[in-house]
């Protein structure tokens, strides 16, 4: 099965370049996030309440249980003791820290291109500088995923707590609606938020799915910010 970071990482292609569809910050924000709402899904991370007598509230620690995915393992001592967003925020590399989450984007995708998902091929931007593209080698892999999501936005299709996670983390970096060009993109943006705001798994994986979209938002401000400002 394929973690939720390698799901959403063959939607956040392009299909026609084989380049990421979002910006770089927005994509090791959601990557980050992917991995933090996996480890709390397998449970290998658990969300903290009022009253708990070795830690603070709203805090991610780490449980016993190991991840099943390996490659997210030493994510677990990282996001430990840690509220989501610095969790989310110390994997993405903001604030000075290393990018871990560019480091998995690239371990995930050569992951991928292993396993047959994708083809990865060389290509130049502006015909200039060269740099590395991931096509689709076989569309029905994120054809099925896709249909997943339609199922959910189009057609109200009842929701695992896997599909909401992902949907969710679409709707925090407004992907959802170049996934989904044929339907009105308010509708899209309105089913997106209802499901990211709804009751579905437990409390960890959906403060962790929060966190990614006000991270998201957060730099999204900051960096509008910046431009008008010079």
């Amino acid at each position: 099965m394929l973690t939720l970071a390698e799901e959403f990482l063959l939607l956040a292609l392009d299909d026609d370049t084989g380049r990421k569809s979002v910006d770089s910050t927005r994509m090791d924000a959601a990557v980050a996030g992917a991995a933090i709402v996996e480890l709390t899904l397998e449970g290998a991370l658990r969300l903290t309440e009022q009253g708990d007598p070795d830690h603070k509230p709203g805090r991610l620690v780490a449980t016993d249980r190991q991840p099943p995915d390996q490659r997210l393992a030493k994510l677990v001592a990282l996001a430990d003791s840690r509220k989501p967003k610095d969790a989310i925020g110390k994997v993405a590399g903001f604030g000075g820290w290393h990018s871990r989450a560019r480091n998995l984007q690239e371990a995930l995708l050569k992951d991928l291109a292993a396993a047959g998902y994708l083809t990865e091929a060389k290509s130049k931007v502006l015909g200039v500088f060269p740099t590395t593209v991931w096509m689709q080698a076989n569309p029905a892999f994120e054809a099925e995923i896709l249909q997943r999501v339609r199922g959910v936005i189009v057609d109200d299709r009842e929701i695992d707590d896997r599909t909401a996670a992902l949907i969710s983390i679409l709707h925090a970096i407004d992907l959802l609606p170049k996934l989904l060009p044929d339907i009105d993109k308010r509708t899209v943006k309105r089913r997106g938020k209802q499901i990211s705001d709804s009751e579905w798994g437990g409390p960890a994986v959906r403060k962790a799915v929060q966190q990614v979209q006000a991270v998201t938002i957060a730099i999204i401000v900051s960096t509008t910010s910046a431009v008008t400002s010079n």
